[in-house]
């Protein structure tokens, strides 16, 4: 059986519900990828070590397809986001979970929120 790989984003997902990722992270039984859109790496491993988070690697990017690049190369298998942008060039056989908040849902309206880019309304 293949070892599952879990990617992880920081800001808008763990930061959200770090006591969910805390617990899952620490109970994952496989590696654990932080891929994060900053450039303070030590601050990054400060908020990490804050949250408890467990992880194996930790990538920052600095462009919005860098993401799916990284999670290609480390050969992750289920990744979680914030963004849709971030998503939108993921390798096919990776799991994808877009992690819900007031970034990307209108509470209010009760809809998603996406740009022509990264959704297609269908009727």
């Amino acid at each position: 059986m293949q070892t599952q790989i879990l990617g992880l984003d920081l800001d808008g997902t763990i930061t959200d519900a770090p006591e969910f990722f805390s617990a899952w992270t620490n109970s994952w039984p496989g590696r654990v990828v932080i891929i994060t859109y900053r450039t303070d790496r030590e601050k990054t491993i400060r908020d990490l070590e804050e949250h408890k988070i467990r992880y194996d690697d930790l990538v920052l990017v600095d462009r919005m397809d860098g993401k799916a690049a990284v999670i290609a190369e480390y050969g992750v298998t289920m990744y979680v986001d914030d963004q849709p942008e971030m998503l939108k060039n993921v390798p096919a056989g990776v799991n994808v979970m877009l992690f819900r908040n007031e970034g990307n849902f209108d509470f209010g309206d009760e809809l998603w929120m996406l740009s022509q880019q990264t959704g297609k309304l269908v009727c």
